[in-house]
């Protein structure tokens, strides 16, 4: 839940009497009119209200009150029992159909109001089927230090409770209602704040946009703005894998004064709560706050590319970390309202920002059971079932979360019409449908290449560098698509996929196996998405280390730069588990272009080797083990008097990547501490 309201009844056992025995009354009850005034309803509770002069009367009756053991109505200053002054509640014992009067002081203190009762019983009754009612009456002045003054024609907030147990016990439900008393009537209007939340999110999210253009656009920005503050982690995380720059470091303090003014906001709005409710609130709103921002990156485009000059993958860490923010701060939140006495599984609406806790809990699970299914072991080895599930019980987390309170719907609108907006743009990959050309030469992968058009040779002359595509085949699945990077052919005039299965019954491995039946495959495709994190072309040499299929990205790049003068050198470091896994997408890659210096390795031979392409007469030698990585991306060994700029680019296994990337970073280090 994002937002709380909530009071929690605790009493003690101390009875002032037979009320019956006062019977100093005005006769307000006696009046004709007062039985038939309307009823409202304090839950399932229904109570009228009558006012005659100087004198309110009121009747409680509880329908169904079988189990019941004890009721309790009060009239308060705001919406929690324990307020300053200090005021009474009025408890109806069922046992003794007694009432009686105390003084909450506080939640663990709740002495008997001491002198005569400032309000009368009139009449008590328990009926045998469990039809509980009394009336009593008091006046409209206060006449003790411990009533509040009411106000005939305006609005009187009270609140409400009752327990299962025997008194005194915790209530079992409750809540408050704002009435009308002189027209016996909820006042329909209430007492509301309008929360901040949504308008800090949004100036936030826009300063961030304003940085992100400076650092996109304005040479010096973009220059500061990628300073590397702090380097990954040695050890592979699905928290930490980027090394941290300026850039990211502005949104995240940015993020961070958005979420200090939230909790200043509440804690001023809501200086009447106390402490525990107050942190409860800000809870809820950082929660909301996270939830607003995680949304964002999620909304894949290329908006991402031009107001951050970055793509949105490389925006998913900050999805990864709101996601786990989100859920902590909203358990937080759950488990400070059970602390409060909240009914979390109440469906009626209360309170100053007129939440509904059923749906935040139920918002809680939904989003709390995805960062389970999240969690990187889970997803790589069950993708199918994190993605599926990811879709759905997101859906039904927002639908909840949107029903929980009206401050989550202010405050989405903006990251759900971002959302909405790329989703539509995203529709276009329903009519991109293609017959690829199949290739299948082990019982593991598959290259799937697209015939030439006047699309696909835009894709593969005017995409970015490691582009890559959402796939779907739908002989496969209708609903699955799939992330592959899109590999330049020789020829430059389309792209190709290669897909290598994981695991039996994946994804790919159903592609590969359906076709081992068939020579085309339809392939529906949205993209193209992706940036690389340096700017290849401002380098002189290009170092490309590569595991496994993470060769696709570095083919991609060869293969773009076989028809452009000038081009580059590239250092090609390729390691792979078996020979045969280096002709993988040989149609693509051999011959290697001239400007291409290639070494690969084969980690589990023990000795060097040839192996020949399956449908050329190319040869491909190899050497055995792994590369040494401090001697290939030491970009010092590339300089020449014609080659003054070397970059580094990696992809394949998290712990290859990781590791190049940490030496890259050290090596550059010591070059600038010398």
């Amino acid at each position: 839940m994002l937002a709380c309201v909530s009071f929690v009844l605790v009493l003690a056992s101390t009875v002032w009497g037979n009320a019956t025995a006062t019977t100093n009354t005005s006769g307000c009850s006696d009046n004709l009119l007062f039985s038939l005034q309307p009823t409202f309803s304090l839950g399932p509770i229904s109570m009228r209200t009558f006012i005659k002069d100087t004198t309110l009367c009121a009747q409680v009756i509880f329908p169904n009150a079988a189990t019941v053991r004890w009721v309790s109505v009060g009239f308060s200053l705001t919406k929690y029992m324990v307020n300053t002054p200090v005021s009474n509640v009025v408890v109806f014992d069922v046992t003794t159909a007694l009432m009686k009067q105390y003084l909450m002081k506080s939640y663990d203190s709740v002495p008997l109001q001491p002198g005569l009762p400032s309000i009368v019983q009139i009449h008590g009754s328990v009926a045998a089927d469990g039809l509980l009612s009394f009336t009593f009456e008091r006046p409209l002045v206060a006449t003790t230090p411990y009533d509040i003054a009411l106000d005939p024609a305006g609005v009187t907030q009270m609140i409400w409770g009752y327990a299962l147990g025997q008194w005194p016990t915790k209530h079992v439900a409750f809540g408050d209602v704002q009435v009308l008393l002189g027209a016996s009537q909820i006042n329909d209007e209430g007492i509301t704040y309008t929360s901040s939340t949504p308008m800090i999110v949004v100036i936030a999210f826009g300063v961030m946009v304003t940085l992100g253009l400076l650092a996109a656009y304005v040479n010096p920005w973009h220059r500061w703005s990628r300073v590397i503050l702090i380097a990954p982690s040695k050890r592979v995380s699905m928290f930490y894998t980027d090394p941290f720059n300026v850039g990211e470091a502005a949104v995240v303090l940015v993020y961070v004064g958005g979420a200090i003014a939230i909790c200043w906001i509440v804690h001023v709005q809501f200086n009447d709560h106390p402490p525990l409710h107050q942190w409860c609130l800000a809870l809820g709103h950082l929660a909301l706050q996270a939830l607003a921002s995680l949304l964002l990156p999620v909304a894949r485009g290329h908006h991402w590319e031009l107001a951050f000059g970055t793509s949105y993958e490389r925006l998913l860490k900050f999805h990864r970390w709101l996601g786990l923010f989100c859920v902590a701060t909203s358990g937080g939140h759950l488990v400070l309202n059970m602390v409060n006495g909240v009914n979390t599984t109440s469906s009626a609406t209360y309170g100053t920002l007129q939440v509904v806790p059923l749906y935040g809990l139920l918002a809680f699970v939904a989003f709390a059971s995805m960062t389970v299914l999240a969690w990187e072991p889970i997803r790589r080895s069950m993708y199918e079932v994190f993605y599926y599930y990811h879709r759905v019980a997101s859906v039904v987390g927002l639908v909840f979360i949107l029903l929980h309170c009206p401050t989550v719907q202010y405050t989405l609108i903006c990251p759900l019409i971002a959302y909405g907006i790329s989703a539509v743009g995203r529709i276009v990959a329903f009519w991109n449908r293609h017959e690829a050309v199949v290739t299948i030469d082990d019982s593991s992968s598959v290259l799937v290449t697209l015939p030439t058009s006047a699309q696909t040779t835009k894709w593969a002359t005017q995409a970015n560098p490691c582009s890559f595509f959402w796939v779907n085949v739908p002989s496969i699945s209708l609903l699955e698509w799939h992330p592959f990077t899109a590999i330049v052919t020789r020829d430059g005039k389309s792209i190709a996929f290669c897909m290598k299965s994981m695991g039996a019954g994946g994804f790919v491995d159903r592609v590969v196996r359906h076709a081992a039946t068939t020579p085309t495959l339809s392939l529906l495709v949205g993209g193209p998405y992706g940036k690389p994190s340096i700017h290849l072309t401002q380098y002189d040499v290009l170092v490309l280390v590569a595991g496994g299929v993470g060769i696709t990205p570095m083919l991609n790049v060869i293969n773009r730069h076989r028809h452009q003068p000038g081009r580059q050198i590239l250092h090609l470091f390729w390691v792979v588990r078996t020979a045969n896994d280096l002709l993988l997408a040989e149609d693509l890659m051999f011959p290697l272009p001239s400007n291409v210096r290639a070494t690969f390795y084969v980690s589990h031979a023990r000795t060097g080797g040839v192996v020949i392409c399956r449908r050329s007469c190319d040869s491909v030698t190899y050497v055995p083990g792994k590369p040494v990585m401090d001697e290939v991306v030491n970009t010092t060994r590339y300089l020449s008097v014609n080659s003054t700029s070397v970059g580094v680019l990696a992809c394949g296994p998290p712990g290859l990547v990781l590791e190049a990337q940490c030496i890259h970073l050290d090596i550059a280090k010591m070059k600038k501490s010398r």
